[in-house]
């Protein structure tokens, strides 16, 4: 999809007006690239597929969504299965955990490392869309670098985001539309501004890269 060069005042107001349609592509693209692992293969590569097209949209002038998207599902399928795949799973494990707590001591701590973990879930391809080449275990450290050095931001956009989709399931199903993509978004944008020019000592740092175009 070509960029318009737009000056002027009202630039930034186009700008932001393509965004409807840019979280639209996102998140039909990512429906198909469920779809095209089987929902269980496919969800992995198209998460990460899909945060790897919100960076370019952010950051690059031109962009073509189908090859952009598509070049990164065929490279994620099979490593993104481990990166994103595993703690996807994992989710179950613990919602077990949570529901045989229930009415006993463990509920309420079990409640809060089950809230930090999906917010660390929701993080994580952000993360590893901008530090993409690196070993698995240093993307699960990057995350939790990025998720908890200021942990009011993450959890402050997971109840933004919560109470937007909710709104919007009741005025009309837009969450549909729009939610992952905008999830997509946020999770950038988050993991952008808790982003520092110098990591902390023995924390590797994202840069902001994606996979190379096949």
């Amino acid at each position: 999809m070509p960029e318009i060069d737009l000056t002027g005042r009202l630039a930034p107001i186009y700008r932001l007006l393509d965004w409807p349609l840019r979280l639209a592509v996102i998140t039909l693209l990512w429906l198909l690239g469920v779809a095209a692992g089987l929902v269980v293969a496919g969800l992995a590569p198209a998460t990460l597929a899909a945060h790897r097209l919100t960076v370019a949209y952010l950051d690059e002038p031109e962009v073509r969504p189908w090859s952009c998207f598509w070049s990164a599902w065929r490279v994620w399928l099979g490593r993104g299965q481990l990166v994103l795949g595993l703690p996807l799973a994992t989710v179950w494990v613990l919602a077990f955990y949570l529901a045989a707590a229930r009415q006993t001591v463990w509920a309420v701590p079990l409640s809060v490392v089950f809230l930090g973990y999906l917010v660390t879930l929701w993080i994580l391809p952000a993360a590893v869309v901008s530090a993409w080449d690196r070993p698995v275990k240093e993307l699960w450290l990057v995350t939790l670098h990025l998720g908890w050095r200021r942990p009011a931001l993450p959890l402050a956009a997971t109840v933004v985001l919560v109470a937007l989709a909710v709104g919007a399931w009741y005025v009309v199903p837009v969450v549909l539309v729009f939610g992952p993509a905008a999830a997509a978004l946020a999770a950038v944008l988050v993991v952008r501004r808790v982003s520092s020019p110098r990591p902390t000592r023995g924390t590797p740092g994202p840069t902001r890269s994606g996979p190379p175009a096949r």
